[in-house]
């Protein structure tokens, strides 16, 4: 091989010498083309690329790539290496790479050259040669190899597999261990780092290595914008004493954000005086003073005098100077009241920075401003702080690479876990035992509680006793589950958590109860509707953890349930729903309402019921909560009637109608019914006297008449309903009138059916008297073929604070009656709730309204101004098609906080956007635009003008 390659190599030298004496110009000489355009010289040119360069790079890799491969992959230990063959493998790429390099500069071509590697670049047994070799290095480089920069030659194909296999052979530094495998002229090769050209390689897979400080800098990864944020807010303009708040869940890195910005080169030059102190959950008075005092370096004898000496002198030492103070994991106003003396005001822009897990601290006699909520880190972020706290060098070897970004994104961006798990990896190298923590990460934590215990029981320590069981019976759902709000405060009223106080019903209770969960930051908001109210929340897998081992610490539930969840996909009811509305026109309500099923019963309960299987009820009998509204079954179970301490009860059949027997569920609170055909309630339904939400999902729904039952002695079908607050999509049928005149306490109300006159106006009961209703649903199923008249505002209730229409087709004229109504806070027109094409508002009407939903329209233009809005916060289009666009006048409505246009035309999106232009240009940033263009209308979808 060396004779060949050195005869090669002269004669091709002659070749060259003699091609540049007859250079004349730019050209070749005559006498020399024919011998440029021979087959021998093109075959000189290949045999010199392949023996040169292809077949040894050929060989290097074939021999070299599949067994460095095998190792990395089956975690084979460096003693199944032949060591011997490998050892120099850096330095040989490292030659060839020399000699690509020097070819690459075509700047010392000659005339031949340009000729030779011409023809070299068009010949297909070289590109196949190449294509080999790369599709090798594919098998375990599929990112570097695939995404690699286009080229068009050779020596650039040539380039790229040497920069691959020299990255490959990097994967041998770990943490613990040195370069065993090669000899020293290689391992000097390697620790020189990368060239520039392969940093752009692994630039473009997306794993740049890591410049970091290892220490405080790997905690606050990804909150670059919360420093900014934290700085501009600590030296602003305001010469007031500032009290500054940072709240986040536990394990968020509040106190490490903290330290960052306490010692943050800018601080320590704008404030003349800083002082920190830990205060924590059970704190001493004495103890943070001391703090305090030794934070800012009196020189007296701190420790021999009194508390209010003490404080005395933190004043004297703080006064007249620009002072931060950091009072660290502040649980409540107490610390705040016993130390707020000592921090003087004098106007000089002195600040405090305080953080805490409550959100709501009630500090009296200071400025706070709004609080810094803290967030989860993103799945990116996690992934850089796991590889910090893993790798010395901050980067993941590429063996460990895909499972590692798994383990990560198991974290859920919290950085507590991300650094348990970080322990957990440690001392572990193998691709095997990373797979291991990856399918059981949660397990491995829950092993050894301890290791966050600490951290999270005082959250839970601190939470109020009312509090706790609400907080552990959380962790029954399952992890990474969107947990339904008006689903979760039901539970909680039937499994008996919250108590009464006073006239607030149990639901704004229990409502008021998740509200302080979440100021706790112990719970998150996952999902909020068009309204900005929170529809869904969700608690972290680690607080989710916690919670179920604190429930079996403490014996928390009377009845072991095995939860778990079922697809929506696998949904009947979605199903049906994805028929009812087009996928171009669907509601993002209807959408996301099977997101997540909850399967809430003992599983083998719920499988006895989707195969008909009869089940022993005395096994059962103290089940309060019955939750099968994620599987399908055929027909109401008579069964479940005997059930009779069910307080809770959920079901999905393809026949809904439940049975007379439902009355022997003397304690049932909610009802919940999904169904694909139309049900009948039966009379004795109403037997049921503590029974508060009769909610049934879908359909035109009957209520069995009452009054053909009745005789004397026997008044139990005139009762008063006064505990009902739900009744959804029944048909406002005479009977059903009956049963609302008894609903004294009635709050939410569904009618379904055909509400429209034959006169073509639109007529349901008159539900006037229902001083407590709030929110109305008007769904006509009656088709009338012109536009309908609006029935008396008279007729609505005055405490109406929500509206929605579907299908009744009224005038848009008609909307004003509507407008009238003086508390009406949400207005939904849905699918042709109003026909016509022009829509002009009036002087008159919605004076409290602060969200408007128009969808599925047939209009056209419509004109308003801001006048006629004068509170409105949140403006939703969603597939108008024809609506050209969006009044300018909206953007001049001052509360005004998002625009939201989907699946309408792109003139309608764009005046949405020049609304929030020209808002931007009057000093308005507030107002928030969110974009999408109708896949009709536009090829491709638009991404969102607003993130």
């Amino acid at each position: 091989m060396i004779v060949a390659t050195n005869r090669l190599l002269k004669r091709l030298e002659r070749l060259r010498n003699k091609a540049d004496r007859m250079v004349m110009g730019d050209s070749v000489g005559y006498e020399y083309a024919p011998l440029i355009a021979s087959s021998s010289f093109k075959r000189l040119c290949k045999k010199a690329m392949s023996v040169c360069i292809i077949d040894p790079l050929w060989r290097i890799v074939h021999l070299s790539a599949p067994e460095l491969i095998a190792f990395l992959l089956e975690e084979k230990g460096y003693a199944s290496l032949n060591v011997y063959w490998l050892k120099s493998l850096p330095k040989l790429l490292h030659e060839l790479q020399t000699v690509v390099t020097g070819l690459e500069d075509s700047r010392k071509w000659g005339i031949l050259d340009r000729y030779m590697w011409d023809e070299v670049n068009k010949d297909e047994e070289v590109k196949g040669m190449l294509e080999k070799i790369k599709g090798t290095l594919a098998d375990y480089f599929p990112v570097l190899i695939n995404e690699a920069p286009r080229v068009c030659g050779a020596i650039e194909e040539l380039g790229t597999v040497i920069d691959v296999m020299l990255i490959l052979c990097c994967e041998f530094i770990d943490s613990d261990e040195e370069f065993v495998v090669f000899d020293v002229i290689s391992r000097r090769i390697l620790e020189s780092g990368f060239t520039q050209r392969q940093l752009e390689l692994l630039s473009l897979a997306g794993r740049l290595p890591l410049k970091r400080n290892i220490g405080a800098e790997e905690a606050v990864v990804g909150f670059e914008d919360d420093t900014i944020k934290l700085l501009e807010r600590l030296t602003g303009s305001s010469k007031k004493l500032e009290v500054v708040p940072i709240v986040g869940m536990a394990g968020l890195g509040k106190t490490t954000l903290a330290q960052r910005i306490y010692g943050d080169p800018y601080i320590v030059y704008f404030f003349d005086i800083r002082s920190w102190a830990c205060v924590s959950q059970e704190y001493v008075k004495r103890d943070l003073l001391l703090d305090l005092s030794s934070t800012l370096q009196l020189r007296n004898r701190t420790y021999s005098m009194s508390d209010e000496q003490l404080g005395e002198q933190i004043y004297r030492g703080l006064k007249g100077q620009k002072y931060l103070v950091v009072l660290d994991d502040i649980w409540d106003n107490r610390a705040w009241k016993d130390l707020k003396i000592y921090f003087p005001d004098d106007r000089n822009g002195s600040r405090i920075l305080l953080t805490s897990r409550n959100i709501d601290l009630n500090l009296e006699a200071a400025t706070v401003v709004p609080p810094h909520m803290l967030r989860l880190r993103t799945a990116r972020e996690s992934w850089r702080i796991l590889q910090m706290m893993v790798f010395k060098n901050g980067m993941c070897p590429w063996r460990l690479y895909d499972v590692g970004k798994q383990i990560s994104s198991k974290c859920w961006g919290l950085p507590l876990a991300v650094s348990i798990t970080a322990g957990l990896l440690r001392s572990r190298w193998t691709r095997a035992s990373w797979k291991d923590v990856a399918e059981s990460l949660s397990n491995y934590i829950v092993s050894d509680p301890h290791q966050y215990m600490d951290t999270l029981a005082l959250s839970y320590n601190h939470l109020p006793p009312h509090l706790r069981p609400c907080f552990l019976y959380l962790g029954k759902f399952p992890g990474d589950c969107d947990i339904p709000v008006n689903k979760l405060i039901w539970l909680w009223v039937a499994e008996g958590f919250i108590d009464q106080i006073g006239s607030r019903t149990l639901e704004d209770m229990a409502e008021g109860y998740l509200m302080d969960l979440l100021q706790r930051s112990l719970v998150m908001v996952s999902k909020k509707g068009t309204d900005g109210q929170i529809k869904a929340c969700h608690v972290h897998d680690l607080l989710r953890s916690f919670c179920s081992w604190k429930a079996n610490e403490e014996r928390f539930s009377p009845i072991i349930y095995r939860y778990g969840r079922v697809s929506s996909a696998f949904s009947p009811a979605a199903a049906a729903e994805s028929k009812t509305y087009p996928s171009h026109g669907r509601s993002l309500e209807h959408s996301t309402q099977h997101v997540n099923f909850i399967f809430c019963c003992p599983i083998e309960l719920g499988e006895s019921f989707q195969v008909g299987k009869p089940f022993d009820y005395e096994t059962y009998k103290f089940l309060r909560i019955l939750d099968i509204e994620s599987i399908s079954i055929f027909s109401f179970p008579r069964e479940v009637t005997k059930l009779v301490d069910l307080r809770y009860l959920a079901i999905q059949a393809e026949d809904g109608n439940p049975p007379a027997s439902i009355s022997n569920l003397i304690h049932l609170q909610t009802l919940i019914i999904s169904s694909s055909r139309n049900i009948v309630v039966p009379r004795s339904t109403w037997d049921l006297g503590h029974l508060r939400h009769l909610y049934i999902k879908s359909g035109e729904n009957l209520i069995e008449d009452v009054s053909s039952n009745k005789f004397p002695g026997n008044d139990c079908y005139d009762r008063v309903l006064d505990g009902l607050q739900t009744i959804s999509a029944v048909c406002p049928s005479p009977s059903c009138l009956d049963i609302l005149s008894r609903t004294t306490n009635l709050r939410k109300l569904g009618f379904c059916g055909p509400l429209v006159s034959t006169l073509g106006v639109l007529e349901f009961p008159n539900i006037c008297y229902l001083n407590c209703l709030q929110r109305l649903k008007l769904s006509n199923t009656k088709i009338y073929h012109a536009a309908v008249k609006s029935c008396s505002p008279l007729m609505f209730p005055e405490t109406l604070t929500r509206l929605t229409l579907s299908d009744t087709a009224l005038d848009w004229n008609e909307v004003r009656t509507i407008g009238l109504l003086p508390k009406l806070e949400v207005l939904k027109l849905n699918v042709n709730a109003c026909i016509g094409q022009r829509w002009e508002t009036s002087d008159k009407g919605f004076a409290n309204l602060k969200l408007l939903k128009l969808q599925d329209l047939d209009i056209v233009n419509w004109e308003t101004s801001s006048a006629h809005f004068p509170r409105l916060q949140r403006l939703v289009v969603r597939c108008c098609l024809r609506l050209e666009g969006i009044p300018t006048s909206i953007g001049e409505i001052l509360p005004l906080e998002l625009i939201e246009v989907s699946w309408c035309g792109e003139s309608t999106s764009q005046s949405a956007r020049t609304i929030q232009k020209e808002q931007e240009r009057n000093g308005n940033d507030f107002l928030k635009v969110i974009t999408w263009v109708h896949r009709d209308l536009q090829r491709k979808r638009k991404r969102r003008s607003y993130e």
